[in-house]
């Protein structure tokens, strides 16, 4: 049975100053899980940012509009950047028409830490190979990234060895990943600093009071767009 969404917004709302206060003290990610488990939702998870950083335009929908906006400069800023681009190429060229939106999202999204001269495998993991770390992960299904830009199956997204949730789509998972960072207040890895920062800045948006100024290379990246 699913749970009255509005209810579950309300609730998440009028508990949001408490439950803040704890994460900022320090509350494990696991704990704050049992206390509070519709964070496990997507959605709800998601929408916590808004109550964090509110703003006119969901989270969401920043996150999805101002990829999008950016995702043809990533796709050729990439190439050439890593193996899986050229797997990218291989796959559009075998696609039919109808798929080609699809597959370019998924694959600007992993692509995207290659022009930062960072490692994808540090957001997403393939197959069954669990990865111990602190930091939001996805497991994808899939062994290949071929078969991750292709499909639409379900992505599993972890935080500090604990499974949050089961996402439906492959963005989904991806833009719930991102959030973890602000729900559960996680700083970003130094193997990921430079393509967080640009999600955090050039995509939707946030600064946050004791932000530092981007570094030069996410800068002179953010001055291609």
């Amino acid at each position: 049975m699913q749970p009255d969404m509005a209810a579950v917004k309300d609730r998440m709302t009028r508990t949001f100053s408490w439950r803040r206060r704890e994460i900022m003290e320090g509350m494990p990610v696991e704990e704050v899980l049992s206390k509070y488990p519709f964070l496990k939702m997507p959605a709800i998870c998601i929408d916590e940012v808004d109550r964090i950083h509110p703003t006119v335009v969901a989270f969401c929908d920043r996150f999805r509009e101002g990829f999008v906006g950016v995702l043809p400069n990533i796709l050729k800023l990439a190439q050439g950047k890593s193996t899986v681009a050229k797997q990218y190429t291989d796959v559009r060229h075998d696609a039919l028409v109808e798929d080609l939106p699809g597959i370019d999202l998924r694959a600007g999204l992993i692509l995207l830490p290659s022009i930062f001269r960072e490692k994808i495998e540090h957001y997403i993991t393939l197959g069954e190979r669990d990865v111990s770390t602190p930091y939001p992960t996805i497991q994808l299904m899939e062994n290949d990234w071929k078969v991750a830009m292709t499909s639409t199956g379900p992505s599993l997204v972890k935080v500090d060895g604990v499974d949050v949730c089961q996402c439906t789509t492959f963005d989904e998972a991806f833009i719930t990943a991102y959030s973890m960072y602000f729900v559960f207040n996680i700083a970003y890895p130094p193997h990921l600093k430079n393509t967080l920062s640009f999600l955090q800045r050039r995509i939707v948006s946030i600064v946050e009071e004791g932000d530092k100024t981007l570094p030069i290379t996410v800068l002179r990246i953010i001055n291609q767009f």
